[in-house]
């Protein structure tokens, strides 16, 4: 509870005393009464008093009053308080007219009106005030601090901060996505351009205002109060009071804090649990993928999830390629922890597979995440291009937050139950190492797909692919590199072509006889019979082992 200038003039002589300047500022808040007895008074003053002269000390040698005046106002202070037919007359014309100009309240005080007959009851006041203060502290806490021991939720703290503070009230995470609200039209706003429009309220706990516009609020543009909340030096989320039934008071301030403190220890303790139901589902999962299932506590665990293993699944492994480099780049400015990170990357990919299928289960296998992608009764949500195309989703949803992040997919064939899971998770593995080698970054590649190249990846692995190439395909290498020709590139789009060198010549956008010479330098060099199946078989497997390989190392 405030006291401000006009409520001042309720109380004692100054029932009967007259305002003679500076109205607009009769809501000023006052916060102590003082009277002036030196004419550097100013330099002592700390903003909000009620200043009580009779201008017997001037303003000091070299000011005048209008400059009096100014430095007071500069100094916030409340009102100046002038007894009259004591020393002047009448109030000096100059003091008004600054007062006026500066802003600030000028009461005329009868000469008969003793300094300590206004003192007292303005003190009893504002020691009134502070009691009721202290009370409304004591209580508001009280109440929070039950809150907290009960550990009610952020419903309960919004609803509790709704009734005290008079506003809706909501609870945001750090994207801004409302974690819970007293008001669902206030559960979304379009941020503001300009955050220079910021209005600090508390250097302290870094409070700000700000105007923002409602969608379902017809678009209504409506200051709100932003509190960010904090915890372990990350921010978690935002509280935020929306002033849609009256503006915020400094009184207000008090439940707010109290909340935010609440809130925080609520988000703690949210954090808490999802750090041990993680490190709980992921441990169970890492059983899964090993086929660690046989003891009655791995059962009883799964049960406890509600996990059904028992229906078929996909393997689908998110692998963040550099995660490490990215975090290293990314935690100074965003002090992201790692783990943080994954959790994020974890709950974007959630979010995406929400909207597609129900029952899945996900989790960090290190700093790849597992999907178990369950089979659903229609045929078509099982195909696995459709699985591929919502794996493109959750990647790009992932590359739009983390724009530097390499995400690579791979996809198992189906298990047909938890014994099967491991096989799957295991070709999922095999679909990424060599989807790798293939393709470019960010592949998604599934394990039936790869072909051949299940094989020869095999051969990758142990570098001895080299003795496996054709003879006559490092000759035509050499060639190329020797000429700067593209025989190489012309033989592959041919065989791709099944041998129809009109197709080819479309394909590479060359003239037909272009093509037709290019062939038979291909044969002179290669020394090669194209029309023999036997050597189109060996070239076309020479071609992929050159794919698996650094070509420009060869020869």
């Amino acid at each position: 509870m405030e006291i401000t200038v006009k409520d001042l003039l309720k109380v004692g002589p100054l029932k009967t005393s007259q305002v003679v300047a500076g109205y607009q500022k009769l809501d000023n808040i006052v916060k102590g009464v003082t009277i002036i007895e030196a004419p550097d008074i100013v330099n002592w003053l700390s903003g909000g008093e009620l200043l009580l002269t009779s201008l017997y000390s001037g303003p000091g040698e070299g000011m005048d009053y209008r400059e009096f005046i100014h430095k007071m106002a500069t100094k916030e202070v409340s009102a100046l308080a002038i007894k009259v037919r004591r020393f002047v007359n009448d109030i000096p014309p100059e003091i008004i007219e600054a007062a006026n100009e500066y802003g600030l309240p000028v009461i005329e005080v009868d000469g008969s009106v003793r300094f300590v007959d206004i003192m007292y009851p303005v003190m009893e006041q504002l020691f009134n005030s502070q009691v009721v203060k202290l009370k409304y502290y004591k209580d508001v806490q009280e109440r929070f601090t039950t809150l907290a021991l009960q550990c009610e939720g952020l419903a309960v703290i919004c609803q509790t901060l709704e009734e005290l503070v008079g506003n809706p009230v909501v609870v945001y995470d750090k994207n801004f996505k409302c974690l819970q609200s007293t008001n669902p039209q206030i559960e979304r706003f379009e941020e503001p351009e300009e955050f220079a429009l910021r209005e600090n309220l508390n250097d302290k706990f870094s409070y700000y205002r700000q105007s923002v516009c409602y969608p379902d609020l017809e678009g209504r543009c409506i200051p709100q109060v932003v509190v960010p909340i904090q915890a372990f030096n990350q921010l978690k989320g935002y509280l935020t009071i929306v002033e849609l039934n009256k503006p915020i008071v400094e009184m207000d301030f008090i439940s707010i804090e109290q909340a935010a403190t609440v809130t925080t220890l609520d988000m703690v303790k949210r954090f808490a649990v999802k750090e041990v139901e993680y490190k709980f589902k992921n441990d169970l999962i890492e059983h899964i993928l090993s086929g660690e299932l046989s003891s009655t506590n791995a059962q009883e665990r799964i049960n406890l999830m509600e996990w059904d293993l028992n229906r078929p699944y996909y393997v689908v492994l998110f692998d963040l390629k550099n995660l490490d480099a990215y975090h290293v780049e990314h935690r100074t400015q965003q002090k992201m922890a790692l783990q943080s990170i994954k959790s994020e990357i974890t709950s974007t990919i959630s979010g995406v597979i929400k909207t597609r299928t129900r029952d899945f289960i996900i989790g960090n296998k290190v700093d790849i995440i597992v999907l178990l992608w369950p089979v659903a009764a229609n045929p078509q949500e099982n195909s696995l291009e459709k699985i591929k195309k919502i794996a493109k989703q959750a990647q790009e949803q992932v590359k739009k937050r983390m724009k530097k992040l390499i995400v690579e997919v791979g996809i198992g064939d189906l298990a047909h139950g938890a014994e099967e899971i491991p096989r799957s998770y295991k070709e999922a593995l095999d679909a990424l190492s060599y989807g790798g080698m293939i393709n470019k970054e960010s592949s998604i590649v599934a394990f039936s797909e790869l072909g051949v190249f299940r094989i020869l990846c095999k051969f990758a692995e142990r570098n001895s692919l080299e003795e496996f190439i054709p003879k006559a395909l490092l000759k035509i290498l050499r060639y190329d590199k020797d000429n700067e020709a593209e025989l190489l590139k012309t033989l592959e789009v041919f065989l791709e072509c099944n041998g129809n060198a009109s197709r080819a010549a479309k394909e590479l956008f060359i003239h037909y006889k272009t093509i037709l010479y290019r062939l038979e330098r291909i044969k002179e060099v290669g020394q090669l019979d194209l029309e023999d199946s036997k050597n189109r078989l060996e070239l076309e497997m020479g071609l992929k082992m050159l794919h698996l390989m650094d070509a420009s190392n060869l020869g």
